[in-house]
C-alpha cells in the first residue's frame, strides 16, 4: 500500500511540474516567438530573391558527415533528431561526425555508469544517472560552445560591419568587402565570412551564401545584416550608410546586454549558491558519516523522495534561470 501511494504521489509530481513548465514557457516565450515570425517573414520574402534560372541544386564536394562513412559512424543511429544535433555542432564550430559524438557520449555514459556501479549504488539507479550524465554532459558542453563561439561572433561582428562600411566608401564592391573581412577578423567572424566568400566562388549567389550563413549561426544580428542587404538591393540607396546605422544599433544592443548583465548578477549569484547548497551538504555529509548518507540511495522511500526534490528543485533553477534571461 504504502509503495501504491508513493508511486501515485511521484506520478502526480511529475504531472503538476509538467504542466507547470508548458505554463510558464509558454508565458515566457511569447515575445521571442514574435520577434522570430517576423525575422521568418522577411527571411521568406527577401531571401527567396535572386535565385536565378532555374537549375539543378550544385553538388557539393564535401564530406557529408551526417551519413555513416565507417564503423564509428554507426552509432549515430541511436541519436534522435540527427539533422537538429549536425546543425548544433555546426554551430559550436566542432568539426566531429555524429558517429563519433555519439560514441564518446556511450563512453563517458559507461564510465559513469562504472563510477556509480563501484560506489555500490544499485543498478537500477547507476543506469539511467550514468546515461543522462553521458548523454545530458554531451548536450550541455556543445551547448556551452554554441554560447561561447556565438558571444564571440556578436562581439566581433559590429568591427566586420565596419571594415565593409570602409570597404564600400573606397569603392570595393560587396564581394571583396566580404572577402577582406575573411582575410582580416580571426574566428569565428572571418571564418563565416570566409564560407560565404567560398559559396559564392561554387556558384551560389550572395544571397543564398548569406542565408546559408544564417540558418547555421542562428543569430538574430547576423539575420539583420542579411535583411538589410537584401532590402538595400531591391530599393536602392547608400548601402554604406544603413550598413553603418547598424552596426551602431548592434553596439548599443551590445551595451544593454551588458548592463542587465550587470544588473542582474547578483540574483544569479544568490540563485547558484541556494541551488548548490543541497548537494554540498550531502557530499559533507557523505564525507563525515558515510553509512547515515548511503541511506538516500539505498532506501527505497529515500531514493523516491529524493527523485521528487531534485524534480521540484530542477524547475525552480528552470523557471529562474528563464525569468533573469532578457530579450535585448
Amino acid at each position: 500500500m504504502n509503495q501504491t501511494v508513493f508511486i501515485l504521489a511521484l506520478g502526480l509530481m511529475l504531472v503538476m511540474a509538467g504542466s507547470l513548465t508548458a505554463l510558464v514557457l509558454g508565458q515566457m516565450d511569447n515575445g521571442r516567438k514574435h520577434t522570430r515570425e517576423r525575422l521568418s517573414r522577411l527571411q521568406a520574402r527577401f531571401g527567396g530573391q535572386s535565385q536565378g534560372p532555374t537549375h539543378d541544386k550544385p553538388q557539393s564536394i564535401r564530406l557529408d558527415k551526417s551519413q555513416p562513412h565507417g564503423w564509428i559512424d554507426r552509432f549515430a543511429v541511436i541519436l534522435p533528431r540527427r539533422d537538429v544535433l549536425a546543425l548544433r555542432l555546426a554551430r559550436a564550430g566542432l568539426d566531429p561526425s555524429l558517429g563519433q559524438y555519439a560514441g564518446a557520449c556511450a563512453v563517458a555514459s559507461l564510465a559513469a555508469v562504472m563510477v556509480f556501479s563501484a560506489m555500490d549504488l544499485p543498478l537500477l539507479f547507476a543506469l539511467p544517472a550514468g546515461f543522462s550524465l553521458g548523454f545530458g554532459g554531451g548536450h550541455l558542453l556543445v551547448t556551452h560552445l554554441i554560447k561561447r563561439r556565438l558571444a564571440l561572433f556578436t562581439k566581433q561582428f559590429p568591427e566586420a560591419i565596419d571594415l565593409m562600411v570602409r570597404g564600400l566608401k573606397s569603392g570595393l564592391p560587396v564581394n571583396e568587402c566580404i572577402a577582406g573581412i575573411a582575410d582580416e577578423l580571426p574566428a569565428p567572424t572571418g571564418l563565416e565570412f570566409r564560407r560565404v566568400t567560398d559559396a559564392m566562388r561554387l556558384g551560389h549567389t550572395l544571397e543564398q551564401a548569406l542565408w546559408s550563413a544564417s540558418d547555421r549561426l542562428g543569430t538574430t544580428d547576423f539575420k539583420f545584416f542579411v535583411i538589410s542587404l537584401s532590402v538595400q538591393k531591391e530599393t536602392g540607396g547608400n548601402l554604406g550608410e544603413t550598413l553603418g546605422n547598424l552596426a551602431a544599433i548592434l553596439r548599443h544592443r551590445q551595451a544593454m546586454k551588458l548592463k542587465v548583465k550587470a544588473l542582474s548578477s547578483e540574483a544569479k549569484a544568490s540563485a547558484m549558491i541556494v541551488g548548490a547548497l543541497p548537494f554540498v551538504m550531502l557530499g559533507l555529509i557523505l564525507l563525515l558519516n558515510y553509512d547515515y548518507g548511503i541511506v538516500l540511495f539505498t532506501n527505497p522511500m529515500a531514493i523516491a523522495f529524493a527523485a521528487g526534490a531534485l524534480i521540484w528543485m530542477g524547475l525552480g533553477i528552470f523557471v529562474m534561470v528563464r525569468m533573469i534571461r532578457f530579450e535585448v
